[in-house]
This record gives C-alpha cells, sequence and structure tokens, in this order.
C-alpha cells in the first residue's frame, strides 16, 4: 500500500478528512515556501503562490461540501443495508398482494359454489314443483268426483242441489231432463207418461179433474178416455 491510496477499511469521511488534513499541510508549506522566497529578488512568486493558495482552499471547500452530500456518506455495508431494507419492503408487498390475491380467489370460488348450489336447489325444487303439481291434479281430479257426491248427500233437499247438479250436467231444462232421465231408468213407466201427453189438452185436463175429485170424494170413480180420441191423438 502505498502513501497516496487510503486503507480500504476507512469509509468516505474519514478519507475527505485525511485528504483535508493534506490540504492543510500543502498549504502551510507553500505559505512557508513564499516567505523563503520573499528574500529573494530576482523574481516575485507572491502572486502566483496567492493563487495557488487560493485554488488549494477552494478545493478544500469543494471537497467539504462533497463529502457532506448523501451519496458520499455511502459505505458498502450501507449499501447492503438498503439493498436488503429494500428487497424486505418488496418481499412485504408482494406477500400482501398475494394475501388479497388468494382472498379474492376465495370469494370467486366461494361464488361460484354458491352458484352451483342454487342451481341444483332450482332444480330440485323444480322437480318437487312438478311432483306436486301432479299430486295436486290427481287430488283434485278426485276431489271433483269425491266433493260434490259428499255435499250433495249432507246439504238439504229443500236447496235442489241435486236437481241443478243434473240439469247443469244434462245441459237441458227441467222438463226435458226429467223425460229423459225416465226414459232412460224406467221406460215402461215414460211409455204411459208419454201416452198421456199425446192426448189433446182438454182430455188431459178432464182426466186430471177427474182424478182429483176421486181423492178427494175418498170414492172409487173411473174416469174413462175415449177411443176415438186416444186414435185421434195418434
Amino acid at each position: 500500500m502505498t502513501e497516496t491510496d487510503p486503507p480500504a477499511e476507512l469509509d468516505a469521511t474519514e478519507a475527505f478528512e485525511a485528504m483535508n488534513r493534506r490540504l492543510a499541510g500543502m498549504s502551510a508549506a507553500i505559505d512557508g515556501f513564499a516567505m523563503r522566497f520573499d528574500d529573494l529578488q530576482e523574481r516575485d512568486y507572491s502572486k502566483d503562490l496567492a493563487q495557488i493558495d487560493a485554488r488549494i482552499e477552494r478545493l478544500g471547500e469543494g471537497i467539504n461540501i462533497l463529502s457532506r452530500r448523501p451519496a458520499m456518506a455511502l459505505t458498502p455495508e450501507r449499501i447492503a443495508g438498503q439493498i436488503d431494507e429494500a428487497a424486505q419492503k418488496v418481499r412485504k408487498a408482494e406477500q400482501v398482494a398475494w394475501g388479497q390475491a388468494r382472498q379474492q380467489l376465495n370469494v370467486e370460488a366461494n361464488s361460484i359454489r354458491e352458484v352451483v348450489y342454487s342451481a341444483r336447489e332450482a332444480a330440485r325444487q323444480d322437480r318437487w314443483l312438478t311432483v306436486c303439481i301432479g299430486i295436486g291434479i290427481v287430488v283434485g281430479a278426485v276431489l271433483m268426483f269425491v266433493v260434490p257426491r259428499v255435499a250433495l248427500d249432507v246439504v238439504p233437499n229443500s236447496w235442489l242441489w241435486r236437481e241443478k247438479t243434473a240439469l247443469a250436467a244434462m245441459d237441458h231444462d227441467g222438463w226435458t231432463a226429467g223425460e229423459r232421465l225416465m226414459q232412460v231408468y224406467d221406460p215402461k213407466r215414460w211409455e204411459g207418461v208419454a201416452l198421456f201427453l199425446r192426448l189433446p189438452e182438454k182430455d188431459r185436463a178432464e182426466f186430471s179433474s177427474c182424478i182429483r175429485k176421486a181423492y178427494d170424494n175418498g170414492k172409487d170413480t173411473i174416469c174413462p178416455v175415449r177411443p176415438n180420441i186416444a186414435a185421434k191423438s195418434r
């Protein structure tokens, strides 16, 4: 190691301080050299030496200013520490970003699971709804046949629900519906009624009046019907 090479372990501040000391020594040497040359009459070097001294002072001031700069205070250890600190900050930021990404991924996964679950629940509800509709149709059809019968058996006869139900089912007036029912369920009796209905209205009225008088008197009575009238009615 030479005199101009500073030790490796000296930091920048110590190096600047050593340089300032050397500059101060050089300035003192120049001042002494100027004093020696004062006695010489051949040439006046005071002006030149003053300029050199001023330049050295300005150089020292510049070095002092430079030594106070933050960049000059950096050492390998400090640089390594700052690099480690920056790396830790980067790792911390990456961990935060990774945590947020995982959290967002979990939220999206939960949303997908909820959608799938909702779809399955909707499908299952649709199946149950279809089954319930089918059961409702069957039960409704059964009730359509059972409930009216039960209701007709329960209500009083004076309400005429049975008769009205029969008329609504046959889509006829009461007389026509009665004729049809007699034709189907008692054809022989209907034949006698039909023969009586074929008589003229006057003869039917006389026959009905005769029957009523017989019931009123409580005696057997013959209510004749003339054959010629019956033949004419045919």
